[in-house]
């Protein structure tokens, strides 16, 4: 079951420059790492008290998963994150639906004990989307 909306997912092609927009917002970083699995590095930016972030995604390497965006849109939007309680079951709820599913198993994320997988709505909203499931339950 889809439990809250985790994040909204940004790509830029770097974490100092994406900085200065976010900071406007009284935003502030409180994790970063990378996910090899998509040669990317994820910065989380929260407000004090709000568990929803954004989450500023740029390459770290140059078979980055996030660098083909860039060069088709430029800087931008690039998902939304919704954190699940089984993400074994969402994703396959979401294939019989009728989304396709960019991951077909979860995979590592971006923060210690977090699973992720990737899936887009389709061409009527063209919204990616990443399922996200903690160790823990949320809010984090």
């Amino acid at each position: 079951m889809i439990r809250r909306i985790d994040h909204v997912g940004l790509v830029a092609a770097d974490l100092k420059t994406a900085a200065t927009g976010l900071e406007m917002l009284t935003m502030r970083p409180d994790l970063t790492d990378v996910v090899d699995t998509y040669d990317v590095t994820c910065q989380f930016w929260r407000r004090e008290g709000d568990p929803t972030a954004i989450e500023v995604v740029t390459p770290s390497g140059p078979g980055s998963q996030v660098t083909g965006h860039l060069a088709r849109s430029g800087p931008g939007l690039h998902h939304v994150a919704f954190e699940v309680d089984d993400i074994v079951a969402e994703l396959a709820t979401l294939r019989a639906r009728g989304a396709v599913l960019v991951d077909d198993e979860p995979r590592p994320g971006g923060q210690p004990g977090l699973q992720i997988a990737f899936v887009h709505l389709g061409p009527a909203t063209g919204l990616l989307v990443e399922l996200v499931q903690y160790a823990t339950p949320g809010p984090h």
